[in-house]
């Protein structure tokens, strides 16, 4: 299940929002501490990078004069308005509320009691609001009318992914211009996506680039007097709906609607965001792509997710690329399908965060695509893999215009291609997008068994002789009867025979390698062959791969 944290209603008083602010001060001026769980398998190549923990003391509220609060006679009061009149949080904040209603009522007499409206989101009850006069504001704030109607938060900050580390991406394979083969996509797609609207909610889109030629793009900002920075959200377009040759997307016949919710740097927060996502759905998108994310959760993004999900609009995002556990918000959301990165050997990547929320993994290593001023870039992360299912959902849509859109999301889940460790896990969640499956779901006659990579279990890596899974997935959509699997493993060869494989179904031998000195990188080489059929896909039969264990 994934995290959800329904928005509650509080009775706003004045020792409320003083709680509130002190603790989210904490918050954001400490650093977190190391996230601690399970490391990645073996075969992502990974290491932990949690943060060092830290701590802060808070700063002592400002020297005032007493007479400057003469309505404030408690001097319990008196010392909350000092201290609460320098602080950051009051300078942006969210506030929900009960109802519409109760929203416009607040917004009737906000300005006049010193607090500064920065935004609304009348769809989902919500504003934007700044205190320039804290006691006033306060004041306000505190009145019966208030009580249990309204629930404030601070703004969180949301920001691109991170580009991966240089050393996270060694060992890894790209795909350069070879993703949409690799993920079984026909080159006849010129119709795929055709009729369904993409959201792209990023620093904006090069509407002028050539891989953008004929594609029905329209822009609108939520960024007012930012100047724009396209290239990152060119890039996740081009793979989306590029049309140009090798720069084809997977979905060419898509709309784009770019909305600009990142500054040039690629950052922005909860609100805005939020504000896109309400956009988005008003103005008749069919899939809301967020190559974006943030740390924390946010009530008020999640209550736009909530949104659309109602109005039935499919939300993709990014898992983060800092190679840790902890699945960036909002990709964390129940309703948002969020995508983890593999490269061309269906390896989890080292970069991508893991852990509640990780749905689908695409392709996120060198990724062709273009970039700003008619550039073309070798694009990696998990923001490249969420465009390539956000595509995959567009095209989808369009070819099975008369299936729910939640079947369409299914199918993608239950036709996607096991990575490692079988069964549904948190790194590369339901599996692999592999879109020739899902349009090949009706040919009875497809014969494809794979070897789909080795599993090394975290928890029994110091072992003298460590245990290890080699998995086979019939990939196809016959039963196959008999696949014979050899591996060659330290000077060996094992032979096994796997039958009665259902379609989808995986199979799995165990085998052990020893670890210690002298035994560094060991090199496992195997081979299957699909007994009394032909394999329509035979370059996934064979897979090599070096090993080397952690010293004890």
């Amino acid at each position: 299940m994934k995290a959800t944290s329904p928005i509650p209603v509080f009775a706003l008083s004045i020792a409320f929002l003083a709680a509130l602010v002190f603790l989210v001060r904490f918050l954001v001026e400490s650093d977190p501490a190391p996230l601690k769980g399970p490391s990645r398998p073996i075969s992502a190549q990974s290491e932990d990078r949690g943060k060092s923990e830290a701590s802060r003391a808070l700063p002592l509220p400002p020297k005032r004069d007493s007479d400057e609060f003469p309505d404030f006679p408690d001097l319990a009061e008196e010392l909350l308005v000092q201290s609460l009149a320098g602080s950051e949080i009051l300078r942006d904040l969210t506030l929900g509320f009960s109802s519409r209603q109760k929203m416009n009522l607040f917004l009737a007499g906000a300005e006049k009691n010193g607090i500064r409206v920065l935004g609304s989101i009348p769809e989902l009850a919500s504003v934007r609001v700044r205190f320039r006069d804290v006691s006033k504001g306060l004041r306000y704030m505190d009145a019966p009318e208030w009580k249990g109607e309204v629930s404030p938060q601070y703004n969180y900050p949301v920001h691109q992914p991170q580009l991966p580390r240089a050393e996270s991406l060694e060992g890894e394979k790209g795909f350069a211009d070879g993703a949409p083969d690799w993920l079984g996509a026909s080159e006849d797609r010129a119709d795929w996506g055709k009729g369904i609207k993409v959201a792209v909610l990023d620093s904006g889109v090069d509407l002028s680039h050539p891989a953008l030629q004929g594609t029905d793009l329209k822009e609108l900002s939520l960024l007012e007097g930012e100047p724009p920075a396209p290239g990152h959200g060119t890039a996740v377009a081009s793979i989306i709906a590029g049309k140009s040759e090798g720069l084809k997307g997977l979905a060419p016949a898509a709309s784009i609607l770019s909305i600009r919710v990142l500054n040039e740097k690629g950052e922005g927060d909860s609100f805005t965001v939020a504000q896109g996502i309400v956009h988005a759905v008003d103005q008749g998108a069919d899939v809301i792509n967020l190559s974006l994310g943030g740390e924390s959760s946010s009530a008020l993004l999640e209550h736009a997710v909530g949104y659309a999900k109602s109005k039935g609009v499919a939300i993709v995002a990014a898992v983060g690329n800092e190679g840790t556990r902890g699945v960036a918000f909002p990709a964390r959301y129940e309703g948002v399908i969020g995508v983890t990165s593999i490269d061309a050997k269906g390896s989890a990547s080292a970069f991508s965060n893991y852990g509640e929320g990780v749905d689908l993994a695409a392709p996120g290593v060198d990724v062709y695509s273009a970039w700003e001023e008619e550039g073309i870039v070798s694009f990696s992360g998990t923001s490249t893999a969420s465009a390539f299912v956000a595509g995959a959902l567009a095209a989808e849509f369009s070819k099975n215009p008369t299936l729910p859109r939640e079947q369409v999301v299914d199918l993608l889940y239950e036709f996607a291609n096991e990575s490692e460790k079988p069964g549904f896990d948190e790194f590369t969640g339901h599996g692999v997008l592999n879109v020739g499956r899902v349009d090949n779901r009706f040919d009875p006659y497809v014969a494809d068994a794979a070897i789909v990579g080795y599993y090394f279990d975290p928890a029994q890596l110091r072992e003298e002789s460590v245990p290890f899974l080699v998995s086979v997935q019939n990939q196809g959509t016959l039963w196959l009867k008999n696949v014979e699997l050899e591996v060659d493993l330290m000077g060996k060869t094992r032979k096994f025979m796997l039958s009665d494989l259902n379609p989808g179904e995986v199979k799995s031998e165990r085998l052990f390698l020893e670890s210690g000195p002298g035994k560094e990188g060991v090199r496992i080489q195997s081979r299957l062959r699909v007994l009394e059929r032909e394999d329509a896909k035979p370059v996934n039969n064979v897979r090599a791969s070096t090993i080397t264990l952690p010293s004890k």
